[in-house]
């Protein structure tokens, strides 16, 4: 299996000429061969997942690049990992930024194989296995999606950064490389590009997957792949989170209709969300993806970065931190520490505690979410119930700002405040009231308030999950980077400054290898 996943991948992703070359006769037929049966063509998908797992891609990168680079993580000053990240002073030949890529074009290139032979993959199927076959095909398209928009996002500009989403995007490969004449060195394709292949992806995938969510296993339904595979609702969960970043706001609130209208999912309790985050399989997860105690990336992943008990790097923020407070912006910043109030149940993610290391910082904010490197049985959590309420209360509030439309922002408001009443049920908890006056009514906030309110509660509920650096870059918002947990550097990163090396740093290089070894490729602009 990890023989196919290798020749599968898109060769320039790398950019190493020797890894084509080794591509032998014998090898195209085994590709081949995958998809000439049923179980093996089954594996063919079971290594998406495995590839999604690796540390280069959610087991660790993807939260840990984003998290450091945004204002909700720091390094401690013992800490190994990650320090150019963290100062924001990384190159195109950072590691994590070459494994990241890598990683993305191998998942690319072993969907694109599923798709390729979906004639060959219908042909398997019995009367019993047609719903399983489709399935499988419908999977590669969302997973194909998933990549391409996390190597978007990561590697350039949000969709709207100019009017009409002509500035560069990533390189778009959706061949099957089975042969060295296979091989393509292409050029980056336009944002706009980019984004319209997720949309067709997903709307392929959607054609593919049964209607009502089901994931058939051996040809049977399996309710214990429900969470674990690409199903109905996690490519329309997929699909609103696109919406989101597209600032295509009526897809946004159609996608998460459906979902949240599946009756599949029901939000964490005020009191019970900390333990029930870990659970696997939790009320609230759309898709996770799956570790165990003999497949999990180990002292390579996130946990492990994160634990006290593994490497402990990473640290949450917290006001104190910031000792260079000058300036309007650097004066209102809020660590993550700070932004949540005493009984809120996800302050308990970033609880204060000492780094585990000597000389290691005291009374800190740690990082709590993911935390079992023990047994390793925590599976990684890619789209959750509640950003589906989160997305479809944002939508609904900008639209109801563009178009002074009273009756979609009380919609947003009930989608807004059922979040933060199932995260802290205190008293003190008073729901948010706005208005699209001018001057809005004592007691209630202008709607462009409510909106920048609503960044902040999504900032709350996906701490450490990924999301935050992605908000800021899609909403402009300028943030304080703490450079170091003990206070002694910190960077204002201002969206209004285009020229500055920390705004540039917000979105990641082409990886010095790829661009070496295809020269169609452009590097961003500051690298």
């Amino acid at each position: 299996m990890k023989k196919l996943l290798f020749l599968t991948f898109i060769l320039f992703s790398i950019g190493c000429s020797k890894d084509f070359t080794d591509l032998k006769p014998q090898q195209n037929v085994f590709i081949n061969d995958v998809f000439t049966s049923l179980p093996t063509a089954r594996s063919s998908v079971n290594g998406l997942y495995s590839l999604i797992q690796a540390q280069g891609y959610y087991g660790r990168e993807v939260f840990a690049i984003s998290e450091m680079i945004s204002d909700n993580m720091t390094r401690s000053v013992k800490a190994s990992q990650l320090a150019n990240f963290n100062s924001m002073t990384f190159t195109s030949n950072q590691a994590e930024i070459d494994r990241l890529w890598d990683q993305l074009y191998r998942v690319i290139g072993s969907a694109n194989a599923v798709i390729a032979n979906e004639e060959k993959i219908k042909k398997l199927s019995t009367t019993i296995t047609e719903k399983e076959c489709l399935q499988l095909v419908g999977e590669a398209y969302a997973v194909r999606a998933m990549a391409y928009f996390d190597l978007i996002k990561f590697f350039s500009r949000p969709l709207k950064h100019t009017a009409d989403g002509s500035h560069l995007g990533v390189p778009i490969v959706t061949k099957s490389v089975t042969t060295i004449e296979d091989v393509v060195y292409p050029e980056r394709n336009k944002a706009s590009e980019v984004y319209k292949q997720i949309d067709d992806d997903i709307a392929e995938a959607i054609k593919r997957l049964p209607v009502n969510g089901d994931v058939y296993i051996n040809g049977v339904v399996n309710s214990n792949f429900f969470k674990i595979r690409m199903n109905r609702w996690s490519t329309l969960a997929l699909k609103t989170r696109v919406a989101i970043y597209k600032e295509d706001w009526e897809t946004a609130i159609a996608a998460s209709n459906e979902v949240i209208n599946s009756g599949k999912y029901s939000l964490f309790s005020s009191t019970g969300m900390f333990q029930d985050f870990q659970t696997i399989g939790n009320q609230e997860s759309i898709l996770e993806i799956a570790n165990n105690t003999a497949d999990n990336p180990g002292n390579n992943s996130y946990a492990y970065l994160c634990s006290q008990s593994g490497y402990g790097d990473a640290l949450a923020t917290k006001q104190t931190m910031n000792s260079k407070s000058t300036g309007t912006t650097l004066s209102t910043f809020k660590g993550l520490y700070d932004i949540y109030s005493a009984t809120d149940i996800r302050r308990r993610f970033v609880e204060l505690g000492n780094r585990n290391a000597i000389g290691g910082e005291k009374n800190m904010p740690l990082c709590l979410k993911y935390q079992n490197i023990s047994t390793y049985l925590e599976n990684i959590k890619i789209f959750r119930f509640s950003e589906m309420y989160l997305s479809r209360g944002e939508a609904n509030a900008r639209l109801a700002l563009k178009n002074n439309d009273a009756v979609a922002l009380t919609a947003s408001l009930t989608d807004i405040n059922l979040i933060r009443k199932s995260r802290d049920a205190a008293p003190t908890t008073k729901p948010f009231l706005a208005s699209l006056a001018i001057v809005p009514p004592t007691g209630s906030i202008t709607a462009r308030a409510f909106i920048d309110s609503i960044v902040v509660e999504r900032r709350k509920e996906f701490a450490l999950e990924g999301q935050r650096l992605f908000d800021l870059n899609r909403t402009k918002t300028n943030f304080v980077k703490i450079r170091t947990a003990g206070g002694t550097s910190s960077a204002l990163v201002d969206y209004t400054s285009l020229a500055s090396s920390f705004y540039i740093r917000t979105i990641l290089p082409i990886p010095n290898n790829a661009v070496l070894n295809n020269k169609k490729l452009i590097q961003n602009e500051g690298y």
